[in-house]
């Protein structure tokens, strides 16, 4: 059976939702190189995916920062829900962050907690987790600091599997002033399990 995909652009400050089954893949790229954006699903727990990959990766429970190529995203279940298949690009898939929020915002504008929850379907407080894409960061003795510079090339991308059943979303971060982001778009590529 051939496989079949369905391509979504996601414009610079809004996001779309998606409904993927075991075995399908989606792809985020940035095609002119400008934006970075967000992912998550119905049920992602960062402070369990951050714990399960320290265990994976240190034997022991550390927590770590970002995803990488093999690492999977867990539920509050710690169930493994999607697998990271490859990231290429600056940066990495931060796994710290919860996403911004319109209060954060002087001007109140949607932030991707907003159009990650409504792309959902959900109300904002059920959203649980967030994997913040093509950003890079720092960390010291007093605090994480995220949102560094990176330099993002046309095409740069990462491409997640699902595990299980899974509803998903993908903001194009509506930020202006993240180093090495300008406003541009994101295309979302769905392809199906055979």
């Amino acid at each position: 059976m051939r496989e079949q995909s369905t391509t979504t652009r996601i414009s610079h400050g809004t996001g779309a939702g998606f409904e993927l089954e075991p075995g399908d893949e989606i792809r985020i790229s940035t095609p002119d190189g400008a934006q970075g954006g967000d992912f998550s699903f119905i049920g992602f727990d960062q402070s369990v995916t951050r714990n399960a990959l320290g265990w994976a990766r240190f034997g022991r429970p550390w927590l770590v920062y970002s995803a990488g190529p093999g690492d999977r995203l867990y539920d509050g279940d710690a169930e493994p829900v999607f697998e990271l298949v490859s990231y290429e690009a600056d940066g990495v898939a931060d796994i710290m962050y919860p996403g911004c929020w319109a209060e954060v915002y002087d001007d109140r504008r949607p932030g991707c907690r907003d159009l990650i929850s409504r792309a959902l379907g959900i109300d904002r407080r059920y959203l649980t987790g967030m994997l913040s894409f093509f950003i890079s960061y720092e960390a010291d003795s007093e605090a994480y600091r995220g949102l560094g510079p990176v330099k993002l090339n046309p095409d740069d991308h990462l491409a997640l599997r699902a595990l299980r059943p899974a509803s998903c979303a993908v903001s194009a971060c509506p930020d202006v002033d993240i180093p090495g982001w300008s406003a541009g778009g994101l295309e979302v590529v769905v392809t199906r399990a055979g």
